[in-house]
């Protein structure tokens, strides 16, 4: 593996030269995406999870633009055949095989840069037991433009509540990130490379080191956006290692399970929240509550 860094709208970029991890191409995303959007909307709302934001989501009043539908554990062949399957009850061997094929390999980026961060914090050994748990959502996403008198947002500003998020696109773009000095930052991949971003989830595992970004999608332009996203999940609790604890870094998370974090998302109080993470589980948030009631 080689790595080189530069810096692009202040942004790090970092080249994995390995060829087996190419997402694909735009032809992909053209023919492949649109085949499946293009799909009855009865067809797709079959696409359900009891688990929230899993499955097909669309023509919200929130997001208007927005449409996705989701593949639950995509590395496992046979939960992509069945979501095939579903989609084309008369059968789609290709889109099956080219889905699972990136599934599996953007795991593999997405494993190599986990090892990274365990490694750069020196929790190494807490690696394979986590890799071992965790849980990996295949979301392929739509975004129109906009009508008249739409917004043209066709994500809201948010934090991913996941461990790590990797994204591919096709050539519209779109993609905003909010800095620490709270400026908004277009975020124009090269072809053929990923953005990878960090979670809700990994943040309060690292104790508060890692950044969780708020990001959002702006619709310009006259084309459709295609995207496709990986979002990881531990199917255990997580916790802040002991070695990321120390008397200059106080442990700032209670161990939380991530899909009771999606589930608060979905309350009023996680949707009001400044930041969902800290109000479900941080300990911090809950010392400056009762030094308020105290006062």
């Amino acid at each position: 593996m080689g790595a080189s860094k530069s810096t692009l709208h202040k942004l790090p970029i970092v080249d994995f030269t390995r060829d087996e991890l190419n997402p694909g191409t735009d032809y992909w995303f053209s023919v492949r995406t649109k085949e499946l959007f293009d799909l009855p909307l009865e067809t797709k709302i079959q696409n359900t999870y009891e688990k929230p934001y899993f499955g097909y989501v669309g023509q919200t009043s929130v997001r208007p633009l927005h449409e996705g539908m989701g593949i639950d554990d995509a590395p496992i062949h046979e939960r992509v055949q069945n979501f095939t399957n579903l989609m084309w009850p008369e059968g789609n061997d290709n889109f099956c095989e080219i889905v699972h094929s990136y599934a599996t390999r953007v795991t593999e980026l997405e494993q190599m840069v986990t090892r990274m961060v365990f490694e750069s914090y020196g929790v190494e050994k807490h690696y394979n037991s986590h890799i071992e748990s965790m849980n990996y959502l295949l979301r392929v996403l739509k975004y129109r433009t906009p009508q008249a008198n739409e917004t043209n947002l066709g994500a809201t500003p948010h934090t991913d509540k996941t461990f790590i998020t990797i994204l591919h696109q096709n050539h519209v773009n779109g993609l905003e990130v909010q800095t620490k000095n709270g400026k908004w930052i277009s975020v124009k991949p090269a072809a053929n490379s990923f953005v990878v971003m960090t979670g809700d989830a990994f943040m309060a595992w690292s104790n508060g080191r890692l950044r969780s970004p708020h990001h959002r999608v702006v619709m310009k332009g006259k084309d459709m956006r295609y995207s496709i996203g990986l979002f990881t999940f531990n199917r255990k609790l997580v916790e802040v290692p002991k070695e990321l604890v120390d008397e200059e870094h106080p442990l700032q998370f209670k161990p939380f399970c991530q899909m009771g974090l999606i589930n608060f998302l979905s309350t009023e109080e996680g949707q009001k929240a400044e930041s969902t993470v800290k109000a479900y589980c941080g300990i911090q948030e809950k010392r400056n509550i009762f030094n308020v009631l105290r006062s």
